[in-house]
């Protein structure tokens, strides 16, 4: 392990990079993995970092990823070759992923990146991401639907304000309390503040305030509706609804649905679009009741990476 050197990929290895980090993966996938190992090549910045690993001239893992606004990072991909000689073990491979993740986290971290995260397909684990010491979130679903069909009588007992009516911390604890005992990606709460998550959403070129809607109860806040809208693609970004504990069971999350909707048909935009947990049955209902359709699905992995990777009980000595 000591013969293995972790360094910037050079313009003419584009290629074997790509070659390397789409295998097995889906159409979408490859599209995405594909257009940012392109662009950090031709046109490098500092939000983005791409490292590859060579033993012996040879390529044995390359890796790309880059920083969010708001303390947030993504591994776009993260890949170790498959040995076909069967000379390299699990145990070989692990300890190469380890290694170049940390090379991942040093520079993120220097750009005050402290929760990453990662994407990949939802059929079978990743080694890689495993030995990073990243942790499943979620198995996540896309869903869109036409906007100018989103319509829903409101409810009579609901009102929307915007969330710009709301201090910036009476809204931060309005989310924080959405997120209790919430059936959506519930294992992200561990690693990320509502604070943090909603300082990642301003931070987007995209954000627009009046886009954020808070759901009112007697002139109490009971819920948040936040979206981002995507004008060049006509299109808005359900990124985040959530209700309080002591107001859910009303069926007022199709109130929230719908307020989207209108928010979309406000702007002219045409789609409506978001992600929601696999596992949240009545999150779907109520999407699929507004004529939402899958289009794509994935595996979240996050971790936070201002702690140390775990220790390894089978980690060989490199």
């Amino acid at each position: 392990m000591n013969d293995l050197t972790i360094r910037p990929p050079r313009p003419t290895e584009s290629s074997q990079i790509v070659a390397l980090l789409t295998t097995g993966e889906s159409e979408m996938r490859r599209h995405l993995i594909t257009s940012s190992v392109a662009g950090a090549l031709k046109n490098p910045d500092a939000k983005t970092v791409c490292l590859v690993v060579e033993q012996q001239d040879t390529l044995q893992a390359a890796a790309i990823a880059s920083a969010l606004p708001g303390g947030t990072g993504v591994i776009v991909g993260l890949r170790v070759r498959d040995d076909e000689s069967g000379n390299s073990t699990s145990l070989d491979r692990q300890a190469i992923a380890r290694r170049l993740f940390e090379r991942l986290r040093e520079y993120l971290q220097s750009l005050d990146v402290c929760f990453v995260q990662a994407t990949c397909d939802i059929k079978e684990p990743p080694t890689e991401l495993i030995a990073a010491g990243m942790q499943h979130l979620a198995d996540l679903q896309y869903l869109s639907a036409e906007a100018a069909a989103m319509t829903d009588t409101p409810s009579p007992q609901l009102t929307f304000i915007d969330a710009t009516a709301i201090s910036e911390s009476e809204l931060e604890e309005l989310t924080r309390q959405t997120y209790i005992d919430t059936r959506d990606c519930p294992s992200m709460n561990q690693y990320r503040s509502a604070a943090e998550t909603l300082a990642s959403y301003r931070a987007m070129p995209q954000h627009d305030p009046s886009a954020w809607r808070i759901a009112q109860l007697d002139g109490v806040s009971i819920g948040c509706v936040l979206t981002l809208p995507f004008v060049d693609s006509s299109a808005l970004e359900l990124t985040y609804m959530g209700i309080v504990p002591s107001a859910r069971g009303h069926r007022w999350g199709a109130s929230l649905v719908a307020e989207a909707g209108r928010i979309a048909r406000q702007r002219a935009l045409q789609t409506v679009n978001l992600g929601v947990d696999r596992n949240n049955d009545p999150a779907q209902s109520v999407y699929e009741r507004f004529g939402f359709t899958a289009f794509f699905g994935e595996a979240v992995w996050g971790r936070r990476i201002d702690q140390d990777l775990p220790p390894s009980d089978t980690q060989p000595e490199s």
